[in-house]
């Protein structure tokens, strides 16, 4: 398949909102987009419609630069009061949400029939007024895996039958002027084989959509579903800033960017080392800690103690451990000392003048060791603090149990 231009698509001030207690105020919205911009991320979504601390975010961007740099939308839920306010508005890029399995029928109040067979005038209104529509496809993961039984069903011979039945909910906006649609792995259930599956089908089948995925991360699988997504014909790839978003988050910017750039070699503008930046100013407004071994992002990724990478790197100036440079990603190189510092090492070290060549390696070997159980009470009280001030700062209620 020919391959078209790639379109990192964050939705970490929409998808990031839905992590449990966390909100974004317009002003950190507005200083996130610009950061972002900076970045070279080019498509934002920034909120929904009918939250007027979202709107009151969207109209701040269109006013300023940003709006000149990068495209920024909406989602909109299908509802007729939002349909209504979102067609009286300046928003010109809007991401509807359209339900494609009977699980969310609830939810939404109506199925996927009812809404196209009584609800498509709303969509001839919004592509009549020049809205730019794009439809994220909800749960459909669930549509193309759940059998007659409502059981899931991974025979690639089923998931081609159901493509088709996903077709026929696609076909109506099409004959509307609909031609961006996004697939939703709303449970994370989706294996990245049956991403490739569905992917090329429907790309081979409808060239003229704009595809996109947006994956959750259930079972970690995210990133690689987003970038088999990617590998089969979608170009418009939903993403957040260290994984924010409902439950396990959605597939990291990072990664993605990461990935596309280093795993398979496409050039997309963006700045990593800002990438790295940006998700620590995240971590510090959301006050949701990184992860010390995040791929991408962890700020202990270049930091080395065992002897084969160390070697290697001092040794033979190289950095073949390193498939995303440090430099690249805007971090430096440090060495720990710990249980795995040999003499042979140590005498590297020396040769390099990182330590006198008088030192002596049992004595660093037993100040690290001595540092690390002096911190270890400090380092694990932390923890506990920050896990119970993290619960507490939510308002919490006991959660029904679902009928079986």
């Amino acid at each position: 398949m020919a391959k078209k231009n790639i379109k990192i698509f964050d939705v970490t001030l929409r998808e990031g909102e839905q992590t449990p207690g966390l909100f974004f105020s317009p002003e950190e919205k507005l200083q996130l987009a610009a950061q972002l911009c900076d970045a070279g991320i080019r498509h934002i979504e920034t909120g929904v419609v009918g939250i007027e601390s979202d709107e009151c975010a969207y109209r701040e961007m269109r006013s300023r630069e940003i709006a000149g740099t990068a495209e920024i939308s909406m989602t909109l839920l299908p509802c007729e009061p939002l349909f209504e306010r979102a067609l009286a508005s300046d928003v010109t890029n809007l991401n509807l949400v359209i339900p494609v399995t009977d699980c969310l029928a609830a939810t939404f109040g109506f199925t996927v029939d009812a809404f196209l067979e009584q609800r498509m005038h709303w969509i001839d209104q919004l592509c009549r007024s020049g809205k730019q529509l794009r439809v994220a496809l909800a749960d459909a993961s669930r549509a193309l895996l759940l059998d007659e039984r409502q059981q899931l069903n991974r025979d690639p011979a089923h998931i081609t039958g159901n493509i088709a039945s996903l077709e026929k909910v696609i076909t109506p906006f099409l004959e509307r002027g609909v031609t961006g649609f996004i697939l939703t792995d709303t449970a994370g259930l989706l294996l990245p084989e049956e991403v490739a599956l569905v992917m090329q089908r429907l790309a081979a089948g409808y060239p003229e959509v704009e595809w996109g995925g947006h994956f959750h991360n259930d079972f970690g699988l995210a990133a690689a579903n987003t970038l088999a997504a990617s590998r089969h014909g979608a170009t418009l790839l939903q993403c957040s800033f260290n994984s924010l978003g409902e439950r396990c988050g959605i597939a990291s910017t990072a990664e993605i960017v990461a990935g596309l750039q280093y795993l398979y070699g496409r050039e997309l503008g963006i700045d990593l080392g800002k990438i790295r930046r940006l998700a620590y100013a995240i971590e510090d407004i959301t006050a949701i800690v990184v992860s010390e071994r995040q791929p991408v992002v962890g700020r202990g990724l270049y930091w080395y103690e065992t002897a084969t990478p160390l070697l290697t790197l001092i040794g033979h100036r190289s950095s073949m451990f390193e498939t995303i440079p440090a430099e690249s990603a805007g971090s430096p190189r440090e060495i720990v000392i710990g249980k795995h510092s040999s003499r042979r090492l140590f005498k590297l070290y020396q040769q390099e003048r990182l330590v006198a060549s008088d030192h002596d390696i049992e004595a660093y070997k037993n100040n690290a060791c001595k540092l690390r159980e002096e911190n270890l009470p400090v380092l694990r009280s932390i923890i506990r603090c920050y896990h119970a001030a993290a619960k507490a700062s939510h308002l919490m209620l006991t959660s029904p149990t679902p009928e079986p």
